[in-house]
């Protein structure tokens, strides 16, 4: 067979007793008049690229189970490429990311799971959907990891006062302590927790800046971060883009909805609203017998609705000696929580629906349909994300799900394809 070169043209020569004209074969018989030969073997059309072969394309990616084989699918060409951006197909499995910087797909219908590891001098921070956070020396940015598609954030160190209103709407609770008298009279740095990108102008954060844990935004590429002064009255735990708008929960399981607005002129960010949409109540705390439980919380979307999701890991405490004592991880219980906006509260349900499963992680949660993969609906997908290191010390395995129907825990094991 000829060789190709990357766009698709040949580099000329024979192939098998056929002369390769621009975009046909002419088949040649020393013994044969050409004349003489049917019009329809004079000439066939040979595709001098993917992109020749649209159609195909389109069956092809029906039927591709993973991200890694979209991504792959993506490669061929530009034209399968734009034909990936222009299809909405069911989301694919994602990719499972730990802090390490070690990446594992979930075994698909045929029980294969593909890896990959991250060098250890990439500085990875953490994901962001389909983008991996980076972050060196105070320096940090978004690469899509396929595409090499970069987006540089501001650095750790640039940062100033957000503009926004100073109450929240639905919140009696008035700080008078300015946020400018707390951090930014400092030499520090802000500490990112977690990323969400808003669009493709707006970034959004969970952030550590000295005693604070706060929200902040950004645009990629520009020269600081807007930290917003909130961190002062509440405690944010977890946050989601969702329907135009940010929403966070608190440490009272209160839920905020925060509107932003962009002047694409001279490229201001600044909070137009703020307003507690959900009031949380004191939540049931799990205990067991000598033990100690470990809570999280986090904001998820499934099929249009906002939930909370609520995990406990329960350990046992054992005594080593007399000086140190140990904790064993035991179990773990998840309970689901939808926003009701109309009664201003969460409501508990027993699970999502069959077909879904949520995957849960610090950095990202995700939720999706997961029949066509032969994996378990309204099953709670989660990881070792660094939040709680005593219950995966001793784990057999660094991948774990919970099925809410019967409230077992499984262990998913790390196999390779």
């Amino acid at each position: 067979m000829a060789r190709r070169d990357e766009t698709g043209d040949n580099d000329g020569g024979d192939v098998g007793g056929a002369r390769r004209r621009s975009g046909q074969i002419v088949f040649e018989d020393p013994t044969a008049d050409p004349e003489m030969l049917p019009s329809n073997m004079t000439e066939i059309y040979y595709p001098q690229s993917w992109s020749d072969l649209p159609e195909l394309g389109d069956l092809v990616l029906r039927r591709l189970p993973s991200h890694m084989d979209h991504v792959r699918f993506a490669a061929a060409c530009s034209h399968w490429r734009f034909i990936r951006r222009q299809h909405s197909l069911p989301q694919p499995l994602p990719w499972l990311a730990f802090p390490d910087g070690t990446f594992l797909g979930l075994p698909h219908t045929k029980g294969i799971q593909e890896t990959f590891n991250l060098p250890n001098s990439a500085s990875y921070h953490s994901s962001c959907g389909d983008w991996l956070l980076f972050s060196r020396e105070g320096t940090c940015f978004l690469m899509e990891p396929f595409s090499m598609v970069t987006l540089t954030l501001p650095g750790l160190s640039s940062f100033g006062p957000m503009d926004e209103p100073v109450g929240i709407i639905n919140d009696p609770v008035i700080v008078n302590e300015e946020m400018h008298d707390v951090v930014f009279h400092k030499d520090t740095k802000i500490s990112l927790c977690k990323v969400t990108m808003c669009s493709e102008l707006l970034v959004a954060a969970i952030v550590d800046i000295g005693p604070i844990h706060t929200v902040a935004w950004c645009r990629p590429t520009s020269a600081s971060w807007f930290v917003s002064e909130l961190g002062l009255k509440r405690s944010i735990k977890d946050m989601i883009f969702y329907k135009g708008k940010l929403y966070v929960i608190d440490n009272l399981k209160d839920l905020l909805a925060i509107e932003v607005r962009e002047d694409h002129d001279g490229g201001n960010i600044r909070i137009s609203q703020i307003e507690c949409v959900l009031e949380g109540s004191f939540p049931t705390i799990r205990l067991i017998e000598d033990g100690i439980s470990y809570i999280g919380e986090y904001l998820i979307e499934s099929n249009g609705t906002l939930l909370r999701v609520r995990r406990t890991f329960f350990g046992k405490v054992f005594d080593d000696d007399m000086i140190s004592t140990t904790i064993k991880p035991v179990g773990a219980h998840f309970e689901i929580y939808a926003a009701d906006f109309q009664l201003r509260r969460w409501v508990e349900v027993k699970g999502v629906e069959d077909d879904e499963a949520p995957f849960l992680g610090k950095s990202y949660c995700r939720s999706l349909s997961v029949s066509r993969y032969k994996l378990k609906g309204n099953f709670v997908f989660f990881l070792d994300d660094g939040t709680c290191d005593r219950f995966w010390k001793s784990a057999p395995s660094r991948c774990a799900g919970y099925n809410m129907r019967n409230e077992d825990l499984v262990f998913i094991p790390p196999l390779t394809g």
